[in-house]
């Protein structure tokens, strides 16, 4: 009877393992990990750092979405020019590990979610380019602020959203105040990708999929919503609308 009892747990907890919904990214970063939970507690959110990279395409088998989110800078290499300014601070291992990941995302065709730095990913994965450095880049004649001078806290700045993209239907308003922390941004959206809100300087600050969400579930975000949530409740909106993207 022991026995039988033993086999029964076993087999109810290969088919829990089996069953569990999962989302794959690239950092041990709590805040997505709340943010995902906030909607869904049950969700395992899978770093692929810690995975070995033999076991990459299995355990991506088991993922139902992908997020990118925020970090070191993308290395300049991947965009196909050199560090001109000396100022990126790179991760070349989660590079490699996110544009693995990226590319079976979209032949497999699952929801992509791109947050700050994974919103530079995900357009330089498919051939965007990015700003190294945009003080020293990008010229306008209104200043706005994307990093605080010492490095240490969110700044927060307006943008605008564009009303016929479906961000705008996720948040449902087109003009929104958000955090920032960066000093890098897109110049030039990768595949299909569309710019869909900017700041007042011009900067790019989220983009989507612009053939339609109904053919590919892709947005990225500049700014941290898993870091305003908690505060603005319009943020959760995005969480919701990507974790249904990928589990209904």
């Amino acid at each position: 009877m022991t026995k039988l009892m033993a086999l029964i747990f076993l087999i109810c907890s290969v088919n829990y393992v089996c069953s569990q919904k999962k989302i794959a990214t690239a950092t041990t970063n709590q805040n997505i990990i709340d943010y995902v939970h906030s909607v869904d507690s049950s969700i395992l959110v899978i770093d692929f750092l810690k995975v070995k990279k033999s076991k990459w395409n299995s355990t991506f088998e088991t993922v139902s979405g992908l997020i990118l989110s925020g970090g070191k800078d993308v290395g300049p290499k991947n965009y196909g020019v050199k560090d001109t300014f000396n100022l990126c601070i790179t991760d070349p291992k989660r590079d490699e590990v996110e544009l693995f990941l990226l590319k079976k995302a979209l032949n497999d065709s699952i929801p992509i979610l791109g947050i700050c730095r994974g919103h530079q990913m995900t357009n330089v994965g498919q051939g965007g380019a990015l700003y190294q450095d945009i003080p020293s880049q990008h010229k306008s004649d209104i200043k706005v602020i994307h990093r605080d001078s010492l490095q240490e806290n969110y700044v927060y700045h307006d943008i605008l959203i564009d009303t016929t993209s479906a961000l705008f239907e996720i948040y449902g308003v087109n003009h929104m105040n958000v955090n920032s922390f960066h000093h890098q941004a897109v110049i030039k959206e990768g595949g299909f990708m569309k710019t869909v809100a900017r700041a007042a300087d011009g900067i790019c600050e989220a983009a989507e999929w612009g053939k339609g969400l109904q053919d590919r579930w892709i947005i990225g975000v500049q700014f941290h919503p898993e870091r305003q949530f908690k505060t603005d409740q319009i943020h959760a909106n995005l969480i919701q609308a990507y974790l249904e993207a990928c589990f209904d």
